[in-house]
């Protein structure tokens, strides 16, 4: 199976998967393409098939070069809305793209989710990966992971969700590439949906973190 994936910034999502290819056994190639030469572009342009397509028609010309290296799912980890031939092939109803959300959608949509979820002052904050629809942040939601908050410093906060997300996002990556199929999950529970829904299915001993400590912030699946 090949997959790609689109990204606007330094990638750090995509960075911890493809740190961690060797436990995707089913992903034959992994592509990277963006809309600007932006820094994960130029970390792996001699590494993997990277790609920049910063035209007016930026999406048709990225589907035409994922269809020939045959693409089969996108993610994304961006800052730009997709409407046209992108989203058509790939999202809406065809379910062959996911984005990662840092909140548990439906609340704080946008850019800032992060900042907002910190100042609401919510004693549970997570992120969220669902189908990439017209309507931004909006799609059925596949997965989610939920921890209780336990930092006051917004650096810490959020790191301790990047640990998580990215785990989020490498085992659902992982659950892709098996084939799996994905219910679409119901609202929200504080008091039911602590930890990772659905469950991971990666030995989290076999991850590898650029630090050996973020390990220990990995939350642990519904013991909360």
């Amino acid at each position: 199976m090949n997959i790609a994936f689109f990204c606007t910034g330094n990638g750090s999502f995509f960075k911890f998967i493809y740190h961690n290819k060797d436990l995707l056994e089913r992903v034959d190639r992994i592509l990277l393409f963006s809309d600007r030469n932006c820094g994960v572009i130029r970390d792996f342009k001699d590494l993997i098939p990277c790609e920049v397509f910063d035209s007016k028609d930026f999406e048709k010309d990225a589907l035409e070069w994922l269809l020939k290296y045959e693409v089969e799912y996108v993610f994304l980890s961006c800052n730009r809305i997709l409407k046209y031939e992108l989203l058509e092939y790939f999202g809406e109803d065809n379910k062959k793209m996911f984005n990662t959300h840092p909140s548990l959608l439906p609340k704080y949509i946008g850019l800032s989710a992060i900042k907002d979820s910190f100042e609401s002052h919510d004693k549970v904050y997570g992120a969220t990966i669902h189908y990439v629809t017209k309507e931004v942040d909006c799609g059925g939601i596949v997965a989610r992971c939920a921890l209780k908050r336990s930092d006051s410093d917004l650096s810490d906060y959020t790191h301790r969700l990047f640990i998580n997300q990215a785990v989020l996002y490498l085992d659902f990556v992982s659950k892709v590439s098996l084939g799996e199929d994905f219910k679409v999950l119901e609202g929200f529970n504080v008091n039911s949906s602590l930890g990772f829904t659905p469950s991971l299915t990666l030995d989290c001993k076999r991850i590898k973190f650029f630090n050996p400590l973020d390990s220990q912030l990995l939350i642990k699946e519904n013991n909360e």
